[in-house]
């Protein structure tokens, strides 16, 4: 362990308190959803939990997730039901700043693993780069598993590198309750378990070893408890995720990407300033180091392969490029300008990460029109035309348990008599889905506009003429 310095033991707080303020901030700034996942896979089946009714999607109807995670975001969501908060943004808001209060325990953490593996200047750099990387911040407050098994993960390894410092039994089984924590927020972690437990191995660290199996162990006991009392076996969403993607491999129908593809993807992620230091920090093979080649590696190996499951990789990645990064810039960077040069630069490729990351459609007009239709107190049904349902964004943004009709562009024909259906009192069209006559011609009128979304509403008048309701823009 380094000696430590005479900065402020508080400098690594306040870092913590700015970056989740960064990371709600990034959120609201880019609203909408980063992949339908973090909609259907913890939103809607908490909204379920607290309102009472949830669009389930298809890993929901087989059985491949446990309630861990919607079960602590429906607790919350009624909170704010007693608390009289109701407006799906209001909601979602919520759910950002406990995501970010997760995440800045998660900077605590990683800066107490650089601390004790580089020395606390090094930690301060490292908490300050994780906290404000552009690449980062568009996944840290967001209820995404991929993102939210991070700062379990980062404690997990905090704890196993104390206990390959010293054979601790207590060490040992709090990296094992975390690890086991991540696991269950997100089931690809028990990648990390194998790093983990090879460098115990090696070190001949058996109490550490015993600790870590008691911790995972009590932490899966839980899981199978929760799985018997809410799918009635225990472990079933162990199995049946295992049973899907890896013995009938199902996850290769949502798309394969070659085994190299992570590399060009993960360099436009990274922070490109620090890319020799993290060589360096490689080259230490310890745990950190192995954790990360092992962890890239297997995912490079799978077939099915989404930009999302690197978000692991970003703070470790910082994690190792901390040290040699201190180093040199205490001993080379002695000039203001030079240093004010650096991190103008670092600030700019910070947003090109950013931008790299960044999804195709945040589907911000989608969403937005979904939360107007849903305030609406005449809505009595809606039709979604355009768009796939799971693309639709739930019943937690729309806030209201009426019929739901979701068609995407080659099954917008079945539309045609729905339009004429009285309990259907709105319609929204995304893009040229369909054609404005057609929904004129059923009565329907334009509400308000959001690019290319158009929500319409019902006419007062039997014939309907098509006028607006609002202006276009629906100021």
């Amino acid at each position: 362990m380094k000696p430590s310095s005479p900065l402020k033991p508080a400098w690594e707080r306040r870092i913590a308190i700015v970056g989740a303020v960064l990371a709600v901030a990034v959120v609201a700034l880019k609203r909408g959803r980063q992949h339908p996942d973090e909609v259907f896979q913890f939103l809607e089946p908490a909204h379920g939990l607290a309102f009472g009714y949830w669009i389930m999607a298809w890993e929901w109807v087989e059985g491949l997730r446990n309630w861990a995670v919607p079960g602590v975001l429906g607790g919350i969501l009624a909170l704010c039901r007693g608390m009289g908060i109701e407006h799906a943004w209001a909601l979602a808001s919520v759910v950002w700043a406990c995501c970010a209060a997760v995440q800045a325990w998660g900077t605590l953490a990683l800066f107490r693993l650089v601390e004790e593996r580089d020395g606390r200047e090094a930690a301060l750099l490292a908490a300050a780069v994780h906290v404000t990387w552009g690449g980062w911040l568009l996944y840290a407050a967001r209820p995404l598993a991929d993102s939210l098994s991070v700062a379990p993960l980062l404690g997990a390894l905090l704890w196993a590198w104390r206990a390959r410092a010293r054979d601790d039994l207590r060490a040992g089984f709090w990296s094992g309750v975390l690890l086991g924590l991540a696991f269950v927020v997100r089931y690809p972690s028990a990648v990390f378990g194998v790093p983990i437990a090879v460098s115990l191995l090696v070190a001949r660290r058996w109490r550490s070893l015993a600790g870590g199996a008691l911790g995972v162990g009590v932490v899966l006991l839980g899981l199978g408890l929760l799985d018997w009392l809410t799918w009635g076996a225990p472990w079933h969403t162990l199995w049946k995720y295992f049973e899907f993607n890896i013995l009938t491999g199902g996850s290769v129908k949502f798309g394969t990407k070659p085994w190299w593809w992570y590399l060009p993807t993960l360099a436009g992620m990274v922070p490109l300033l620090l890319v020799w230091h993290f060589g360096r920090g490689l080259a230490r093979r310890d745990l950190l180091a192995g954790s990360f080649v092992f962890y890239f590696a297997v995912m490079s190996l799978l077939a099915h392969k989404e930009i999302r499951f690197l978000a692991p990789l970003l703070p470790l990645f910082v994690v190792l490029a901390a040290g040699p990064a201190w180093r040199t810039l205490s001993q080379r960077v002695s000039s203001r300008r030079v240093f004010g040069g650096l991190v103008g630069v670092y600030a700019l490729s910070s947003l090109a990460a950013a931008t790299v990351v960044m999804p195709g459609g945040l589907a911000t007009e989608q969403i937005d029109a979904l939360v107007f239709a849903g305030r609406d107190p005449s809505l009595t049904g809606l039709i979604v035309a355009g768009q796939q349902e799971w693309n639709v964004s739930g019943r937690f943004y729309l806030r209201r348990d009426v019929p739901l009709l979701v068609r995407p562009n080659p099954l917008v024909r079945e539309l045609d008599g729905a339009l004429t259906e009285a309990q259907f009192s709105h319609v929204l069209v995304n893009g040229s889905a369909l054609g404005e006559q057609q929904v004129v011609a059923a009565g329907f009128c334009v509400l308000r506009r959001w690019g290319p979304v158009v929500l319409w509403r019902r006419c007062s008048s039997a014939n309907g003429s098509g006028e607006l309701l609002t202006s276009p823009s629906g100021r």
